[in-house]
Parts: structure tokens; sequence; C-alpha cells
């Protein structure tokens, strides 16, 4: 039996529109002819053979009498060579003048391979465009392949290339959006198969439209360009009138559709929030490239602005606690604060005392009704009243939202309450009250709050002090230059580019074991510098210092010829660009061969590192990393500490940064500090080094707080 159906689909004319109704049978044969009949529908009685599209056979029907959305009763019949069938079916009427903008796109931090891929389609394709997102990762491509700065620049200028990201990108284009969604996977076995994926997703996609358009990133932003994107772009032009599906950019979406742009993204996050009330000016950029780096940098650096903002809005007055709310809305959560000193106090406010929890030199309040975006201020007052823990008995404790019982014999934890995950306890366990709340011991410590409706962090921050009638100025709120130098050249191979990006950068291609190529690039304004080679004792090289003067965005390259050392074994080879506020370097590892055949020497390695680290609550413990090489020239070196996000309180630094010399030692050293009222825990942790391209890790050091 047939089945037929209405689809968005029209073909013809744009003055004399039909619209495709697909038809399909599973006994057909030979030639197939059909029409559709119907109150005011008009289809070919007599018409040719139909052609199997994407969709089945595909008929076209007159419903210009009716507009889009009616809903017409109708009867398909179908012939061939197997005989005539009918059925009835509903036709609903579509909306022509619609359109399908694919937007192929690549991030700039994608494989080289895959940004070329995307530029050789748009030069053997001129249908074909794409976007450039993660523009601000755009720079390693551009650093290491300049001779393509031209083509990039008049792709962008022929309007079949966008820069979608931030306003100061390497290309020096303001773009018209700040982020594009991710792409769809257009996977298909066969063109078809790829039209119907289209087709599907504009239907899903049509109803929250707000004009005729619809945006349709395709494939992901690190590969190369889908196979199927500029196929469908001409087979669909040359089957339909509507819906269109071209190749498009994000730009065109917008513009030609009258949509609205969507607003960038505003920072609400607390340190954004405090940054504002100060006045003084937040380190954008280094925020937004610490969100691309490891989640480390990025707490830091929030942290840090988060501090000098306080420090900024506050007064050091002992007596006074004030209590910062970031948030949009009122709020009404617990606080600490840290006092110099262990002592006697009580909370008050406006002459009302408050329960108050006195842990050591930790004072602990509720404070409510926290104004949006602004503080309120809280009295600390000396008394001679046990504010402290106090012992209780039983197993289960209780807060106005939680109860929580703990099972001795099962070992098992439930939770009564809003809904919440049990947390994992083994006993034996105690319990302990307090004005402001109750907690379990055991294997770890669980905290009921009074009056608190969530069991996460405050979002609330209490500071000593009082607020100040006008900020004070307190230098910067973070860094504007990276803080561990000097910057490796193809920085891109562990991290995102460098705070502030670089104006200008250098490269060593290795053309032979005695010949290299350097490239000076300029990636901003036009730069004068020098170009300086470290060679490992006993080479000799045909120049070692090399004055550059770039025009903006221009390259420059030189060809070295090398004088080997014949001492067997690597031999690293490095180039310096000095005129930057800090130095940038590469490093080409050049190997002259054993004499006997055995294995080389390892180049670099972790010589000793500690198993275990361990202060108590009030200590501070150094710990030193020994970095070994067996190279026969200097290796400058970063190393990052990575440990679990509930230790980054304690230990740091995140990145340290030194110059291991040739055949020798480097030491590095983090501190482990936990401060008095720290809760004891334990971490595993490494240190990642790397010295250029190279990379190592040490063995896991387990960071202890004890109890």
């Amino acid at each position: 039996m047939i089945a037929a159906e209405s689809t968005e689909l029209f073909v013809g004319p744009r003055t004399a529109l039909l619209q495709v109704v697909r038809l399909n049978s599973p006994a057909v044969a030979g030639a197939v002819h059909a029409h559709v009949s119907g109150p005011g529908l008009h289809s070919p009685r007599h018409g040719g053979s139909l052609v199997l599209g994407p969709f089945g056979y595909e008929l076209g029907v007159d419903v210009s009498s009716h507009p889009p959305g009616a809903v017409v009763p109708a009867q398909a019949v179908m012939r061939s060579a197997a005989g005539e069938e009918s059925c009835a079916f509903s036709l609903v009427v579509g909306t022509p003048g619609w359109t399908v903008h694919l937007i192929g796109h690549v991030a700039g931090d994608a494989p080289f391979v895959a940004v070329r891929a995307h530029l050789d389609l748009a030069l053997t394709d001129p249908a074909y465009r794409f976007a450039v997102t993660s523009v601000e990762l755009l720079q390693p491509y551009w650093d290491t392949f300049p001779q393509h700065r031209s083509l990039l620049l008049r792709l962008i200028s022929e309007g079949r290339v966008e820069v979608v990201g931030s306003e100061s990108n390497v290309v020096g284009v303001t773009p018209l959006l700040s982020s594009l969604p991710s792409g769809v996977p257009l996977t298909a076995s066969s063109l078809g198969e790829a039209e119907r994926s289209v087709y599907s997703s504009f239907l899903e996609l049509r109803s929250g439209a707000s004009a005729p358009h619809v945006m349709l990133p395709v494939g992901g932003a690190r590969d190369a360009p889908n196979p199927w994107v500029t196929a469908v772009h001409h087979d669909w032009s040359a089957r339909y009138a509507w819906p269109r599906i071209v190749c498009s950019l994000p730009r065109d979406y917008y513009v030609r559709g009258s949509v609205p742009v969507p607003p960038g993204s505003v920072d609400d996050s607390p340190a954004a929030v405090f940054a504002r009330l100060t006045g003084l000016a937040f380190p954008h950029a280094a925020l937004e490239r610490a969100a691309l780096a490891h989640p480390r940098e990025a707490f830091d650096l929030r942290s840090e602005v988060v501090s000098r903002s306080l420090a900024a809005l506050t007064s050091t007055v002992d007596s006074s606690v004030t209590v910062w709310n970031p948030l949009p809305s009122p709020c009404t959560d617990i606080v600490s604060v840290h006092l110099p000193s262990a002592s006697n106090v009580h909370v008050e406010r406006d002459g009302v005392v408050l329960p108050t929890l006195v842990d050591g030199v930790t004072v602990t309040f509720l404070a409510r009704d926290v104004p949006a975006r602004g503080c309120c201020t809280y009295e600390l007052v000396e008394d001679d009243v046990d504010h402290g823990w106090k012992r209780g008995f039983g197993t289960e404790i209780a807060s106005t939202h939680y109860v929580l019982s703990y099972d001795p014999i099962a070992s098992l934890v439930a939770v009564d309450g809003p809904a919440l995950e049990a947390p994992r306890l083994v006993g034996p366990i105690s319990v302990w009250h307090s004005e402001v709340g109750e907690r379990m011991v055991g294997s770890t410590t669980f905290t009921l709050w009074n009056d608190v409706a969530h069991l996460g962090p405050s979002s609330l921050f209490a500071v000593l002090g009082a607020p100040r009638t006008t900020p004070s100025a307190v230098g910067p709120l973070g860094p504007d230059s990276p803080a561990v130098t000097p910057v490796f050249a193809r920085y891109w191979l562990h991290e995102p580019a460098p705070l502030g990006g670089l104006a200008a950068n250098v490269q060593l291609e290795v053309l032979g074991p005695t010949r290299l190529r350097v490239v000076a690039v300029s990636d901003g304004p036009a730069f004068s510098g020098v170009v300086r080679l470290s060679l490992p004792d006993g080479w000799s090289a045909s120049w070692d210092s090399l004055p550059v003067s770039l025009p903006a965005g221009g390259h420059v390259t030189a060809d070295v010829d090398l004088v080997p050392s014949l001492v067997p074994g690597c031999h690293p080879v490095r180039a310096t660009l000095e005129g930057l506020p800090f130095e940038v370097y590469d490093i080409a590892l050049l190997t002259v061969p054993e004499w006997d055949g055995d294995d080389p020497v390892e180049v670099l390695w972790a010589a000793s590192s500690p198993s275990l680290v361990s202060v108590r609550p009030g200590e501070s413990s150094t710990f030193r990393v020994v970095m070994a090489s067996g190279a026969h020239g200097d290796l400058p070196v970063q190393a990052r500490l990575l440990s679990p996000r509930e230790s980054w309180d304690f230990v740091g630094p995140f990145c340290v940064g030194g110059l291991l010399p040739a055949q020798g030692r480097l030491p590095l050293d983090f501190v482990l500090e936990a401060p008095p009222w720290a809760t004891p825990g334990t971490w595993s942790a490494v240190v990642r080094v790397t010295a250029g391209e190279l990379v190592r890790t040490t063995a896991p050091i387990r960071l202890e707080v004890a109890g």
C-alpha cells in the first residue's frame, strides 16, 4: 500500500511554486506516475514519470488556493508497471521562504591540518564559507604559517570567512558574535542521508525561530570540514526552491535574516561583581585566558581579584565584620571569618545578639537578607560564653531543612529533606551541636547549618572590617603579563596564548641535521627586535644574532648553517626573540648519534620528588621536585602542580619556572600551607614539567593536612 505525506519542500519557479508531496510504496516497478487531488489542489494527471529523490518519489502539487498551515483532505494515486494504488491523507500546506544557513566552522586551536582543510575547501569550492571561532587561539596557525595570512585576510574581505570571538583578535577584525553554538554531527553514508538529516534539523529548529531563517553549525570545531556540506548546498539548490539550504556565515544569518544578535555574556561571578563595585579595572583578558587554561589558574586569579576587591571596599576595623553579597537578589547564608587570634566573641546586628559558633579562630554565623550586590555590617562583641561545638549523643543530626541519620550496623547514611546525595561516612561517628548547626564526624565531617537550604559553599563573603565610604586604591586587580617567563613559542602544545598575547613570535624549523630556518613574525603593529641563537658547547653557526624589523603582520625567514659537536647525545639549539616585555623562545632538539649504538641518554626526567608532604593546621612545609637533564644545552622549564580542587587553598604556586642547565639539575619548590582553621584531609598531586616540546610528570605526591 502506498503512503503519502506532505513536506515543507517547494519546487518550481517562485512565481508558480509547487509543494512537494512524497510518495512511497513497497511494490512499484518501472516508471512511476502519480497525481494528488483534493479541494483546491492541483497536480498533473498525465505528467512525466517521477524521480526518486532524497525523500522518496516526489510530486509537486499546486496549493496556492490555501494559506500556509491549512489542512486539506487529499487523495494520492500512484501508478507503475505493478499496478495502481491510492490512499487518502491530510495535506498540510507548507510555508515557503525559509533559509537554512549551514555554518562550517573551525576553532583557532584546532589541529593545523584541520584549519588548512577548511582553507583548501574554500579555495576549491567558491560556495564554501566558514567561521573561525576561539579566534584568540588562532595565533598558533597565524605564527606557524605566516605565508597563509594574506589568504585568510582575502577570504575575510570577500565575505567567505568570518571571525567569531573576542574583539582583540590576531587578525584585527571586529567580530559580530562573541561565540557560536556547537555544531551538529552531520554523519551520513550518502548525500541523500545527509540531506534528510539537514531537513530534519530544519523542522526541529524553525519552531523557535524569530524569522524565516535557521542557523545550523555543522561539524566539530576542531575537525576538518564536513564532507557533505558543499554537496548538500549544490544538490539541494538544484532540486528545491524552498527551503534554501546554503553554505553561509553567521553574519548572513543575523544580518540578512534580520535576526537580533544575541548579547554577549555578562560575567556575574563574584570576582566581576566586586571588581565593578570598586570601579577599578577588571582583568578581563587575564580571566578569559585563564578560563581556557587549567581550572586552577582561573581559580587562583578569581580568588586574587575577590581578595583585592574586598580589600579596596573594606577598611581594617577589627571589631566589625562586613558580609558582601555578589548575587543579583538578597541572600541568607552562613558565613565565616577568621580572627587574628582566638577570642570569646559573639556576633551582633543592630544590637541583636545572633547565634554564633567560635571554633578556634573561626567565627561562624548566619547572615540574613544581605542585599543584592551589597553588604551588611555586624559587630564582634567579646564575652565569657562558650560558643563552641558541644558533644552530643546518638547517630542523628538535624537542621531546619535536613535530617541526617547514620546506621552503625549497615554503615549506610540516610538524608531526609530536599533532594540530596547521602554523604559517604564510615564509623565510628560522633555528633556535635552548636548555636548555628550540627555536625557528624566519622571518616569525614558533615555539617548541617540551621536555616540554610543547601549544602554547598556559601554564596556570601565575610571580611574583617567595615565598608569604606570610597574604595581605596589597591593597585591592579590582576596580572597583565605572564607570571612565568620566558614563554615557549609553541605554547599551544601545552596551554592557551600567554596573557596579553604575543606581539611577535619566533619559530625554528629543522631543515636537516646541520641546517635550521628561523622564522620571526609580527602579530600586531610593526616590530623591531633581535633573534639570538644559544648553541650547545662545541657547536658553531653561520650567525648567532639576527636583527629583525617587521611591518605589522609581516614575517621574515633566515637560514642558519651549523657545525655540530662531536659529542654524541641530544643538543638543544635555542632561538630567543628579544624586544618584547618578556622573552619568547623556541627549541630544536638536534642529535649527534651515539658511537656504539647504545640507547641515548634521557633528555629530561624527574630526579627526585617527595612521596608524602604533611602539615598540621597552622603549619607550612616547602617541598621540592628536582628535574634533571642529559641534554648538552640549557632547557627553560615550566612546572605546574596538579592537585584536586579541595587542596587549591593550601598548596602552591600553581606554576613555577627556571632554567635547567646542561646535564644538570634544577630544584623546583612548592609550599603546602594549612591555615589554623584548615580541615584535615589528604590529596594526590603530581607536578607536570614542560621544556619546549618535552613533557614529564612526577610520581604521585600525597599532600596531607593531618588531624
